[in-house]
């Protein structure tokens, strides 16, 4: 038995390590990374598969194989995987010392949310293993939490340690550290105080978390960050090159001052130490970084003509339902992650507009471009200027914003329907776990969380046999049989099946058409 086996740690599909961004990132450094269509994923810690069988649904003709020391997690995967019918995903029961570093060949590896939280014999073997089981143009990803920004949290993780000593049940421990970090947060009356204001967003960001995650990250056993150079001075006497971030846009110095630049671009030929006084200007406290063998040569000069070789799509949204009426007005759009342009440019709005309005298409490059020029012309009254070349403004402005962490770029395309259908089809994945909570993986590889039990009723009946009488029908069956409940606004379920179909009748329609937006049906 481990603490996982003991305490649930939630399993997620996370976008970040999918072959998709690892190949990106790859290829954009002179790399040819195999085919994501088809290739070879090993997952260490893979908790109980959620993040591969979102994959394997998807790429049905690449293979899938996860580890984990907690049996529970892996059981529960195998089950999962069986019911969604994922004959690509194997789930193995084992510890990571007790695998061979040549387990087999892969092209992606991924160590994620593991690296910080095992001893240091654990952190040598995924080191050897992702040199031992790399393919000769693999991507490893490995994931940890990075000084100097979590110098803080370790002073945090102190506290709650201290004040958690004569605890020992995981709920209370879970209760009492949260509980620590209100009062700490309202101790003091000056409530502008750095400290004080520090403690409060660190309140704030635990809160947003499952308990779950705060008992195995800030509470466990182990909790041991590192400094990018610690990091690299360990991976490289494994025989692994820093290869890059899987974000990007985080090797990127925006929002520093010139001076800042400047520094940076004198210690540039030394990639590492580059990314060391990087972290020591922005406080980093997390690394999403990418490895490949030693021998691999890199080409690190990018251009904005770069992304020609790519989809392109985004994730941000517009400020305003439709674009700024004005001549010459300015558009806003924004990430969840805070990214956010500002622009009055007509092809750079062009191109968000026709983003946003094509999401979650992966749109090649030279598509892309006749729909911002035309789109340019019609909505934002664009003339190009003599001797302007369009595709290369266009490209420049690509470059840039995914450079910000506004827009992705793409070497492969999941299988997810455009359009409503007559009868809509989610992934089998999908709907198990729809059947089994309120978070699902969509097709593009991020969690969805839904927002009753209707939409969890409503995915996990959409197997491509039902038109929307059927399904309507069907899902009031979940309710009236008890399999789900319909609550009213104080939290007690509602008995009158009239008002249970009135409200399936009412949501059904918006919530499908947003769920096309999601990535949620299957093409």
């Amino acid at each position: 038995m481990t603490s996982y086996d003991e305490v649930t740690y939630p399993s997620l599909a996370f976008a970040y390590t999918h072959p998709d961004r690892l190949a990106t990132v790859a290829s954009l450094f002179g790399m040819k990374p195999a085919p994501v269509e088809a290739c070879r994923v090993l997952e260490l810690g893979c908790s109980d598969g959620t993040n591969l069988a979102a994959m394997a649904v998807c790429m049905p003709h690449s293979e899938f194989v996860g580890v984990d020391s907690a049996g529970t997690a892996i059981a529960r995967g195998r089950e999962m995987a069986e019911k969604a019918g994922l004959r690509n995903l194997k789930l193995s029961h084992l510890d990571l010392l007790e695998m061979a570093p040549d387990y087999g060949m892969f092209d992606y590896i991924i160590a994620h949310g593991l690296y910080t939280w095992v001893p240091v014999p654990v952190r040598e073997q995924i080191l050897a293993i992702c040199r031992g089981s790399l393919a000769p143009q693999g991507v490893a990803y490995i994931s940890f939490n990075a000084l100097p920004g979590c110098h803080t949290r370790i002073m945090l993780r102190e506290m709650m340690l201290f004040h958690n000593r004569d605890f020992h049940d995981p709920n209370q421990r879970m209760n009492q550290a949260l509980a620590l970090l209100k009062i700490l947060a309202n101790a003091q009356e000056k409530q502008s105080e750095p400290y004080v204001r520090f403690l409060q967003e660190e309140l704030g960001r635990m809160s947003e978390r499952c308990p779950e995650s705060l008992y195995h990250d800030e509470l466990s056993e182990i909790f041991t960050p590192l400094y990018f150079h610690q990091f690299m001075d360990q991976a490289q006497r494994h025989d692994l090159q820093f290869l890059g971030e899987s974000d990007l846009f985080e090797m990127m110095p925006r929002d520093l001052t010139p001076k800042a630049v400047e520094v940076l671009d004198r210690i540039g030929h030394n990639i590492i130490l580059r990314e060391q006084y990087l972290d020591f200007m922005r406080g980093r406290c997390f690394r999403k970084t990418l490895l490949c063998h030693a021998n691999v040569p890199l080409n690190r000069s990018l251009k904005p003509d770069c992304v020609k070789a790519y989809r392109v799509s985004t994730s941000a949204r517009p400020a305003t339902p439709a674009p700024s009426p004005e001549p010459g007005g300015k558009d806003t759009f924004q990430c969840l992650s805070g990214a956010k342009l500002e622009t009055a440019d007509p092809l750079g709005r062009a191109l968000f507009w026709f983003l946003a309005d094509r999401e979650p298409e992966r749109i090649p490059f030279p598509d892309l471009v006749r729909g911002v020029e035309e789109c340019a012309r019609k909505r934002f009254e664009f003339t190009p200027k003599e001797g302007q070349d369009a595709t290369a403004d266009i490209a420049e402005c690509i470059w840039r914003t995914y450079c910000a962490g506004l827009v992705d770029l793409h070497l492969f395309v999941p299988p997810f329907a455009l359009s409503l259908s007559d009868r809509p089809v989610v992934s089998p994945l999908a709907r198990c776990q729809a059947v089994a909570g309120d978070i699902v993986s969509t097709l593009h590889h991020r969690s969805l969380k839904l927002g009753n039990s209707i939409q969890r009723g409503l995915l996990a009946l959409l197997d491509g046999s039902r038109d929307r009488a059927t399904l309507l029908a069907d899902a009031l069956k979940l309710f009236s049989s008890g399999t789900l409940d319909f609550l009213d606004e104080d939290g007690k379920p509602v008995s009158d099946m009239n008002i249970v179909g009135k409200a399936i009748d009412d949501q059904m329609d918006i919530f499908l058409q947003r769920s096309v937006r999601m990535a949620v049906f299957m093409g």
